[in-house]
């Protein structure tokens, strides 16, 4: 199958706005270089034993930063929970990448990468047909168990894929076609051939209607949720989707964010939590749609309502170690003051290892 030149270019686009975004990030980063100790963690083969983490250490889990290789001993020793990997040349890169992050780790990363739709991290040496061209729910299970194959050779536990919304009106290539019946079906035999290899699926964008209206990267974005728009993640739900990624739509009608993006919304996360009790993922934080919302009360407030939002990952693909350092005390610091319950931290956590493959104790 020959490379589909949309998606080189929306690779290079993409990559482009990351490492923009980085040099951005370290430009104006906070100033505290200190990072929380990983030394006191008790572990015992695949067991970890809870109650040996600092509250620092606990926070640290529920963040996924960019994979950055000269930034391993950080990420390391401040205890992260995952990393982000974008497009590198060759499956040998990949897997150099993924096995050098991880050897040595205290507790082992949850490591991350996109191959949904038509925006593919390894669309350098392997290409997908985009989801707009899945003819049938066999062919979306044969894609999702070929991805999952690649991804579980290469170490990468999680997919951010697949794209649920019924519709794709800005990129055109990111969505299954057809109804909402048709498009449920596709995403949930894509779902069961991905996770048949033992790597993760995450629907996304809850609650719909992410890409049929603004864009969310460049700014606020309304929409209207009928219960049509809900059934494909009903169904992926049904399938064993191991994780949901929340949106930053303002949502309103079969599911209503309050008039805050969904991912900030206790309203929205719960109406989710209803039944289904996966790693429920934040879409990027540094999209526009959630930024501008915080314009007046800054940073630092986005931070804690994203985790009592109920969010049990945070997605910061553009964090620097100082911007790391920040989110670990703004919430830590949230706990200890009781604005964010230990409990609540407690329940992510658990969640996180357990989707690592470990024991919690």
């Amino acid at each position: 199958m020959k490379p589909h030149n949309k998606a080189d270019f929306i690779i290079t686009i993409l990559l482009s706005v990351l490492v923009a975004g980085l040099l951005f990030a370290n430009a104006n980063s906070y100033t505290d270089n200190s990072a929380p100790s990983n030394k006191n963690i008790a572990t015992n083969g695949d067991t970890v034993y809870l109650n040996s983490m600092t509250i620092e250490q606990k926070v640290a889990q529920m963040l996924i930063v960019y994979g950055d290789p000269d930034k391993r001993d950080f990420y390391q020793q401040s205890n992260i929970g995952g990393l982000f990997l974008t497009a590198l040349r060759t499956e040998s890169d990949f897997n150099w990448t993924t096995n050098f992050m991880q050897r040595d780790a205290k507790i082992p990363f949850l490591i991350s990468a996109d191959i949904e739709g038509c925006v593919n991290a390894f669309q350098n040496f392997r290409p997908y047909p985009f989801f707009s061209e899945i003819n049938s729910k066999n062919d979306a299970y044969a894609v999702g168990k070929a991805q999952g194959d690649l991804m579980a050779k290469l170490g990468i536990q999680i997919n951010f894929s697949p794209v649920v919304d019924l519709k794709d009106t800005i990129w055109k290539c990111r969505s299954f076609t057809g109804g909402a019946d048709e498009i449920a079906g596709k995403a949930s035999s894509y779902i069961s051939g991905l996770q048949s290899t033992g790597t993760i699926a995450t629907a996304k964008h809850y609650p719909g209607r992410t890409l049929d209206v603004k864009d969310p990267h460049k700014m606020t974005t309304i929409s209207e949720i009928k219960e049509s728009d809900l059934y494909p993640f009903e169904a992926s739900k049904n399938a064993g989707a191991k994780a949901v990624m929340v949106s930053h739509v303002i949502a309103s009608g079969a599911v209503d964010s309050e008039g805050r993006p969904s991912v900030v919304s206790r309203s929205a996360i719960s109406s989710l939590k209803k039944d289904f009790t996966g790693l429920v993922i934040t879409d990027d934080i540094n999209m526009l749609g959630l930024k501008n919302y915080y314009s007046k009360t800054g940073r630092d407030q986005m931070l804690i309502d994203l985790v009592l939002a109920g969010n049990d990952v945070i997605l910061d693909a553009l964090a620097g170690t100082d911007d790391i350092n920040h989110f670990i005390k703004v919430i830590s610091s949230a706990v200890r003051r009781g604005e964010i319950p230990e409990k609540h931290i407690d329940v992510s956590v658990t969640k996180i290892l357990k989707a690592k493959g470990l024991k919690v104790a």
